[in-house]
């Protein structure tokens, strides 16, 4: 499990949209963001992605940026990106790899027996709702994380959430950030 003090792991992928994504690379120009979303119909990381969204132009202007990864199926990524304006890289992780690398969990518990309750077409209303159509999801039960990456490729701040309405602390991750 990826702690602050640890050395992150490679981050290498092809956004939804945009040019490749190196956190290597990235990390020369200062400290990154590295964040994971839940579903992304879920209200939870529509509120994280409200809090990134408001700190995204000091990030970009004054560290090295910010990248957000995402279980969710592309065709819901790529309906996702340019519907809630996210203008940073949002990286699709199929495979759970990138999640599993970074110590990234998903839901047990309360929150896990929620998810199998809930009938299909229950969630697919309420993405309706959040989103204006029904995205398909893949990964539901992920959970939140974020990270903060300094230039020298160490963590200085790693949040994971333990319940999928969990929110980021963006005062603490910027903190973590300009130190």
């Amino acid at each position: 499990m990826i702690e602050a003090g640890a050395t992150a792991p490679a981050l290498v992928g092809q956004p939804v949209f945009g040019l490749p994504f190196d956190l290597a690379r990235a990390r020369r120009r200062g400290p990154v963001v590295v964040a994971f979303w839940g579903a992304l119909s879920s209200a939870a990381t529509l509120e994280n992605l409200a809090r990134l969204t408001e700190v995204w132009p000091r990030i970009d202007a004054q560290a090295g940026g910010l990248v957000a990864v995402t279980r969710s199926p592309l065709e819901a990524a790529r309906d996702f990106v340019p519907r809630h304006h996210v203008l940073y890289p949002v990286l699709v992780d199929t495979t759970g790899a990138i999640a599993d690398a970074w110590g990234v969990g998903a839901a047990h518990g309360l929150d896990a027996l929620r998810l199998r309750a809930q009938p299909a077409l229950l969630r697919r209303a309420v993405s309706v709702l959040r989103n204006g159509q029904a995205l398909p999801e893949a990964h539901a039960d992920q959970l939140p994380a974020v990270f903060v990456v300094g230039a020298d490729g160490v963590v200085r701040y790693a949040w994971r959430g333990r319940a999928l309405r969990d929110r980021f602390d963006m005062e603490a991750v910027w903190g973590a950030v300009s130190a």
